[in-house]
């Protein structure tokens, strides 16, 4: 009897979903559950948890590298910081390359409503230098004077410059992925301020073998200079546009 009971039950439940409403049902249930699972996929707060989570490692990575020095005998606190200064320099610059890339990176997320699977593997390379950055600063605290460091510390961050370049263009031209499109103008000027740092950066690597403290120094400046020019580009800007809100 048991079996015939759920043999009834099983037929129908069949009955319901082959009849034209329980169709139609069944075909709506299905179409909001590839809704759902489209928007889950292409929700960007995974993304940016994930991003978020890889900065503040780098961050914690860097202060790692400043240690309180001992005091040999005879010797004052004052000549003990300064055998540090090169690493209290290199967290400084570092510290402040990767504060304005948290931040754009944060400015261009915030016009994005949904990301496509490029999209995560061009954020993925972006974070890649920036995680080998703690690496580099190390190299310059300890052979400041040294070419092949002074290189390597640019490579990495005119690697940052490229590839966030590339994740701009690529999110900017593509309005699907917008919460709104961008105009013309402001794509290409997000584009500039992505740019123009990276062939600073190109010229510094460039120079380092002749003069390691002048490509020091260029390192040192263009984050500077940079949040000096994104401040007024974007004081000048229309309000509400792009050129607003990406850094």
């Amino acid at each position: 009897m048991a079996h015939e009971g759920g043999l009834r039950s099983r037929t129908e439940r069949f009955r319901r979903c082959t009849a034209p409403g329980g169709r139609r049902r069944s075909r709506d249930v299905d179409e909001e559950r590839i809704r759902q699972s489209y928007e889950r996929a292409h929700d960007p707060s995974r993304v940016l948890a994930l991003s978020d989570g890889v900065f503040a490692i780098i961050i914690t990575l860097l202060v790692l590298e400043i240690h309180v020095p001992d005091l040999a005998q005879g010797q004052s606190l004052r000549e003990a910081l300064e055998e540090i200064r090169p690493s209290l320099t290199a967290f400084l610059i570092s510290f402040v390359f990767v504060a304005i890339a948290w931040a754009g990176h944060r400015d261009i997320f915030s016009l994005i409503r949904r990301i496509d699977r490029a999209l995560v593997w061009l954020n993925i390379i972006y974070l890649l230098p920036l995680c080998i950055l703690p690496f580099g600063a190390s190299l310059i605290a300890r052979f400041e004077k040294e070419p092949v460091a002074l290189r390597i510390y640019g490579l990495l961050l005119l690697a940052t410059a490229v590839s966030r370049l590339s994740v701009w263009w690529y999110a900017s031209g593509r309005p699907h992925l917008l919460f709104a499109p961008v105009d013309r103008r402001s794509r290409r000027a997000g584009a500039a301020l992505a740019a123009v740092p990276g062939v600073i950066y190109a010229i510094a690597i460039f120079i380092s073998n002749d003069a390691p403290t002048a490509s020091l120094i260029i390192y040192t400046a263009v984050p500077v200079l940079y949040f000096v020019a994104i401040t007024l580009d974007r004081s000048s800007a229309p309000p509400g546009s792009a050129e607003q809100e990406f850094t």
